[in-house]
């Protein structure tokens, strides 16, 4: 029954494109499922954040430990 419960709530707290993604029956697969298509994960993605690391630059008014 639970699995019902979860099963429906995902179902009908997703966009209608993502519905695609939810044919499965168990709650744990769809939401994995879910995840692993709407995860930026690639290798632009983690170039992206290391360009971001390398170029941050703390504020003058900013505290040090904020910043980190």
């Amino acid at each position: 029954k639970k699995m019902a419960e979860a099963h429906a709530e995902i179902i009908l707290r997703v966009e209608r494109d993502q519905l695609a993604h939810t044919h499965d029956h168990s709650p744990k697969l769809i939401w994995e499922t879910l995840a692993r298509v709407h995860c930026a994960c690639g290798p632009g993605t983690r170039m992206a954040l290391q360009r971001k690391l390398l170029t941050a630059t703390k504020e003058v008014a900013e505290s040090m430990s904020s910043w980190i």
